[in-house]
């Protein structure tokens, strides 16, 4: 089985569930909310971080290895 993530517009949600159910797919829906020490955490690396050694997200995307089971 392929689990697939989405980012559905909150407008959207319910057509898109009612779609989804239509096809007896399982459904779950997470939100993720972030911690203050989190965003923190995440602030101080990008305040001290230098913007010359950034790699550009698509470049990124296109390293990542994806291990299906």
């Amino acid at each position: 089985m392929t689990q697939v993530t989405l980012n559905i517009p909150d407008q959207d949600l319910n057509f898109f569930m009612q779609l989804i159910e239509k096809f007896n797919y399982d459904t779950t829906i997470s939100d993720f909310e972030m911690t203050s020490e989190i965003k923190n955490i995440l602030d101080t690396r990008r305040k001290n971080s230098n913007e010359v050694n950034y790699i550009p997200w698509d470049e990124v995307k296109s390293k990542i290895i994806f291990n299906k089971k």
